[in-house]
């Protein structure tokens, strides 16, 4: 999963948040097993480094939060939560148990589950949003939940939307590599949402499989070999490839013929995802219009290379994402 940004900043913000609760920087790379140079940088965390850095910090300061809330949460909740859902009939069934579970234990952050006739959503309540001035704690708990919620079912979750209550904290194609569905942010509160069919998914997973899950060895969940790919997630890696290597797009009737499928039965199928062909098109370009501006190319060979028939087109995409011009964009993509 290449979100070494997103990782980066979380764990920064770990880092950070163990110094600003007076543990010395020598204790905390101890704990970590980071040089102090190490400790400094603020890239470059890969996913192994990442969860080293998460589970003994939280060993460190016997906090499961990280000092980002008021109160402490004892380690070993998050274990005692899954063992809840795990044993679960269904996916919605599941997700309703870990909200109650750390609502019984917690009242610094919460979670409600919103049930709609074609969409259901996860929606996230911060008690105190001040003590996270990386603004992590929503990204990482529907990082959680979404990874979480595809293991326990066995097949990628296709997101519909996440909309984050902060502006964009990273670079824009890290968030759809690692939400698959459309990013928001500067939103009015914060909201994971999915297709509302999944919540009624059985659980496949068992207490010996759970053992084997929170081994914190990686967090790129979604590519466990037991997941099953979504359909949004494998077309838009096929989209951004081709993208990347020919400057263009193809059209549905080629994707579905090289899938051996009609194109009304893709669009069908797409349907079902919440998505169109057009809609994942139009992500593909903005994320890599987003990718390239962070290379410091110019706008219009920007636009031209991310498939935008005029730059416009590009300030248009990335004004209703991130809220923000293509220089915007890059100056903040630089200093995150």
């Amino acid at each position: 999963m290449a979100t070494s940004g997103l990782l980066s900043r979380y764990a920064r913000a770990m880092i950070d948040s163990a110094e600003a609760h007076g543990y010395p920087q020598e204790m905390i790379g101890q704990a970590v097993a980071l040089s102090p140079d190490a400790l400094r940088e603020t890239a470059g965390f890969d996913s192994t480094t990442f969860c080293r850095v998460s589970r003994n910090v939280k060993l460190m300061m016997m906090d499961e939060f990280c000092g980002l809330t008021a109160d402490p949460c004892e380690v070993g909740s998050f274990v005692r939560m899954c063992d809840r859902a795990v044993t679960a009939g269904s996916l919605g069934e599941a997700l309703a148990r870990a909200f109650r579970y750390y609502e019984g234990v917690t009242a610094d952050i919460g979670f409600d589950l919103h049930v709609h006739p074609d969409v259901a959503s996860v929606a996230m309540n911060i008690a105190h949003p001040e003590l996270d001035r990386h603004r992590v704690q929503v990204e990482w708990w529907f990082l959680i939940w979404s990874r979480f919620a595809g293991w326990l079912v066995g097949e990628e979750i296709p997101l519909v939307a996440v909309e984050f209550p902060h502006p964009v904290s990273g670079p824009l194609e890290e968030y759809a590599e690692a939400f698959s569905g459309l990013s928001r942010f500067s939103r009015p509160s914060a909201q994971l949402v999915l297709p509302v069919s999944y919540l009624d998914r059985p659980i496949v997973r068992s207490r010996d499989d759970l053992r084997r899950f929170i081994e914190p060895q990686s967090i790129d969940l979604a590519q466990h070999a037991e997941v099953r790919r979504s359909l949004r997630s494998l077309l838009k890696e096929r989209l951004r490839r081709q993208l990347q290597a020919e400057g263009a797009l193809p059209s549905i009737e080629e994707v579905a013929e090289s899938w051996h499928v009609s194109s009304q039965t893709l669009r069908r199928r797409l349907d079902t995802q919440f998505t169109s062909y057009r809609m994942l098109k139009e992500e593909v370009r903005r994320e890599e219009a987003a990718r390239l501006l962070r290379e410091g190319l110019p706008v219009g060979e920007v636009s031209l290379r991310a498939g935008f028939s005029e730059p416009n087109g590009l300030s248009r995409a990335l004004k209703t994402w991130a809220g923000m011009s293509p220089s915007q964009y890059r100056a903040t993509a630089q200093q995150a």
